[in-house]
């Protein structure tokens, strides 16, 4: 180590800077799942089978890109740690590293599941028409997974640094572009053709292939007016006890929030059709949720394991959850039950649906926020294969098999099945909870210096 002082010792990783950064993360986040919302709000009109099978689009788009989410989390470690010490010249060859390795993994995944997509929707549809309106958005998207994977981890670099800012001026091109081509594409007008739910499709890749230009631009410039490019380091470039079970846990868990989607899509259509129209909300509550993750993340992941400094961050992490988790759940049930209430443009049957899941979903939210936090600082802090274990453990031991028996033995209604992802999320929080008061219990003189 150097005897100069490092990044991290000018860092305040009090509760209002974590606060502050998990602001900056969350409109990020927020932004990057505008797509899917949009789509969801824009195709609506169309009908509720088209609306079904963007809601079952999204599932196996989320599965495909579960592998790459797992690269990027294990790359927010990585990189949190190299920039914390200062070397720069680490951080930028694992930025390229994780690029690579991502790009290369993507491209394989269009490979694999371009040929597969009507096997795996014909599999998963309950109707023709949600079936038809799958295949046709999918087709295009797939070949979004590379400009998804790089966009994310570029952002990821920015975040990283506490430039989240930066980044954020990306969507001020995403955004309208989105909204214009989705007009335009999907129906008509004027003089566009109309192409329904592909045009959607094709409104997303533009307006995220729009962004992704922009953030290589960003990169490239900071990389080449970057003076500090040093080769030594404190650790291998890519150590494998962080990179494969960090990969494998959030990619493990991705999956399965995949397989629960695509087992309620085995429900009535027009049940399927209110959890679609939920799906971009409870999306949005998650990005928001885990912006306190990833503040956590980069908070603490550079920090001497078991040091007070780390004690005393990671009181002020939860200070910060117990803030805002609370009022992420409430506002979420708040927004859902106004847009439910004044959503002209969806059919009775879905509505009422929509409005009765609201409440459980408001709970999830609450409680996955919690959890996801703590996972994160559970990784972070060196216990990457202890939180795999038992997420991963708890999801395909528990969850997943409990729903798909349930699914498929009674005529479950939605809030039925909504109950098992809920109870699922409970067990893991209560282990998790557990596990870092244990563990990290902070001193007395801690919480002196978080409440100070």
């Amino acid at each position: 180590m150097n005897a100069s002082p490092t990044h991290s010792e000018f860092f305040d990783r009090g509760t209002p800077s974590i606060l502050r950064l998990a602001g900056f993360l969350s409109l990020s986040g927020l932004f990057a799942t505008s797509a899917i919302l949009i789509d969801a709000n824009m195709v609506a009109p169309i009908g509720d089978e088209t609306l079904a099978g963007l809601g079952l689009s999204a599932g196996l788009y989320g599965l495909f890109m579960a592998v790459l989410f797992g690269l990027g989390s294990a790359a927010q470690i990585l990189l949190t740690r190299a920039f914390g010490t200062g070397e720069m010249g680490l951080f930028y060859r694992r930025q390229w590293r994780f690029l690579a390795l991502g790009l290369g993994l993507s491209l394989l995944l269009v490979l694999l599941f371009r040929f597969n997509i009507h096997f795996l929707v014909d599999l998963l549809a309950t109707t023709s028409g949600v079936g038809f309106a799958a295949k046709r958005y999918l087709e295009l998207m797939v070949y979004g997974l590379p400009i998804s994977y790089a966009a994310y981890l570029l952002s990821l670099s920015f975040d990283v640094r506490r430039q989240a800012s930066r980044e954020l001026r990306g969507f001020v091109i995403e955004v309208p572009l989105n909204l214009v081509l989705n007009a335009l594409l999907i129906y008509g007008w004027f003089g566009a053709p109309e192409l329904g739910i592909k045009g959607a499709a094709i409104a997303t890749l533009i307006s995220q292939g729009a962004r992704l230009v922009y953030l290589i631009g960003l990169t490239i410039a900071d990389y080449l007016a970057g003076s500090d490019k040093q080769k030594t380091a404190s650790e291998a470039d890519m150590p494998r006890s962080v990179l494969i079970p960090v990969t494998l846990n959030v990619a493990a868990l991705i999956v399965g929030a995949q397989a629960y989607q695509l087992l309620f899509s085995q429900l009535s259509y027009l049940d399927f059709a209110a959890l679609a129209l939920m799906v971009p909300w409870l999306s949005i509550s998650n990005v928001l949720g885990r912006a306190i993750a990833l503040s956590a993340t980069i908070s603490c992941a550079d920090l001497e394991k078991g040091s007070d400094a780390m004690k005393q961050t990671i009181g002020s992490i939860l200070a910060a959850l117990r803030l805002l988790a609370p009022r992420l759940a409430l506002t979420f049930v708040g927004i859902t039950l106004l847009v439910g209430g004044l959503s002209w443009h969806i059919s009775g049957a879905v509505r009422i649906n929509f409005l009765m899941l609201i409440p459980l979903a408001g709970l999830l939210v609450l409680i996955r926020t919690a959890s996801v936090t703590i996972g994160a600082i559970l990784r972070a802090t060196d216990r990457p294969k202890w939180v795999f274990w038992v997420q991963v453990g708890l999801l395909w031991g528990f969850g997943v098999p409990l729903l798909m028996l349930l699914t498929y033995l009674f005529d479950l209604p939605l809030y039925a099945a909504f109950c098992v992802l809920i109870c699922e999320e409970m067990f893991r929080l209560g282990i998790m909870a557990g596990r870092l008061h244990k563990i990290f219990a902070p001193s007395p003189s801690c919480f002196q210096t978080v409440h100070k």
